[in-house]
């Protein structure tokens, strides 16, 4: 990534170079000289030549705006510099979700033609890879698909949908097709967290997805979705859904019961849609207040899960997902067989999804050491559950 942004406590920083000459400021600007922080430019006033001078004669490189100014801050650049804006202010994270959806490679067939431009970015630059309308379809080549993300524009996506659904009469029992449908309707859920529409479905989904895991007993590796630095609460949701089915598949649960685990482990996370994204997307190590904020997200998921009137074995499964039989779980510090079933499950396959998940300042690790520390985690987790789960994983590692 660029060097051109950076956070201190309570600011988003800036290059100065990223500032537009002559233009209105949409909130206050602040520096950093001699260890404190200075106001430079009030709200609506303009950023001048002679301003900018004299920022480079004391040799201040960055300008600062507080934390609650930072949405304000970024769309006023995108309207005046917007290639400085891809390039420079925006992470991989934030290009994804706010303006474009990353695709996967392998769901784009060089024999459909497809009606949708496709962008490339690859954590430092964002470049358009081709341009296509549906006055203008175009085939793509696998060797087009350059090294990054491969993104298409959000106002595509109904057409994306589309393709998807020529690509599923092409061939329905595809795993990519069916991975990718899935989180599409997950992105949806957690965008409108309380529409039943798509509650319905997700069950239909879910029951596709347990009569795929019946027949093809590689569930897990053509289900599971390889992240990069990448934080949809949606995507890591599909892969504890994966994990969990797939566990639960493996210790024989009837059909009913994997429906219901299904969409438990699908929404336990809904609740992170009202957490801030300033702390879900923090660099670094939450301060212990902002910690206490995240862990409400349990009871925000109940709440939801409790809206849109799902049974007691999904609201339990997913209020006890973070408890840990020992007791050093949160919210509720349940112990033993206070914690229901599919808490139990859950649990492990959330846990495995987050320690083999890459963060912004830390690595991913790998599926063996991940096990080793859920292992190493004495009294935490279910000791036969994870003994099944660690033989699961066993052609993966």
């Amino acid at each position: 990534m660029s060097t051109q942004i950076r956070e201190i406590d309570n600011y988003f920083s800036v290059k100065v170079e990223l500032l537009p000459l002559g233009v209105a400021i949409p909130c206050d600007v602040f520096i950093q000289e001699e260890g404190e922080i200075k106001t430079i430019l009030k709200k609506g006033e303009h950023f001048s030549l002679d301003i900018k001078n004299t920022l480079k004669d004391k040799k201040i490189e960055m300008v600062h705006v507080n934390q609650g100014d930072k949405k304000i801050f970024q769309n006023f650049i995108f309207e005046f510099k917007p290639k400085e804006y891809f390039n420079n202010i925006l992470d991989r994270y934030t290009i994804n979700n706010e303006f474009y959806y990353k695709i996967e490679k392998e769901c784009l067939n060089p024999e459909i033609p497809i009606n949708f431009s496709l962008y490339v970015h690859d954590g430092s630059n964002f470049q358009l890879l081709l341009e296509a309308s549906e006055e203008n379809p175009k085939n793509i080549s696998q060797g087009q698909l350059i090294e990054g993300d491969i993104l298409i524009s959000k106002r595509d996506l109904n057409l994306y949908k589309d393709y998807l659904q020529k690509l599923i009469k092409e061939n329905k029992t595809e795993p990519k097709i069916l991975k990718e449908t899935t989180k599409l309707l997950l992105r949806e859920i957690y965008s409108e967290p309380t529409n039943r529409k798509n509650l319905l479905i997700l069950g239909d989904k879910i029951e596709e997805i347990i009569n795929y895991g019946t027949l093809e007993s590689k569930m897990i590796e053509n289900l599971l979705i390889m992240k990069k630095l990448d934080n949809y609460n949606y995507v890591h949701s599909l892969n504890v859904m994966a994990l969990s089915l797939s566990l639960g598949l493996k210790i024989k649960l009837e059909k009913e019961e994997l429906r219901l685990l299904g969409l438990a482990s699908a929404l336990h996370d809904i609740g992170k849609t009202r957490i801030s994204p300033l702390i879900l997307s923090k660099l670094g190590k939450l301060s212990e207040k902002e910690f206490q904020i995240y862990k409400t997200h349990v009871i925000e998921s109940v709440k939801i899960a409790k809206e849109l009137g799902l049974s007691d074995k999904v609201i339990d499964g997913i209020a006890h997902h973070h408890e840990k039989l020992n007791g050093t779980g949160y919210p509720f510090r349940l112990k033993g067989e206070q914690i229901s079933f599919f808490g139990k499950i859950i649990a492990i396959a959330d846990a495995y999804e987050m320690l083999t998940t890459p963060k912004a300042m830390k690595y991913a690790l790998t599926p063996y050491n991940a096990l080793m520390i859920l292992v190493q985690d004495k009294g935490c987790y279910d000791k036969s559950l994870l003994q099944t789960f660690i033989k699961m994983l066993g052609r993966i590692i």
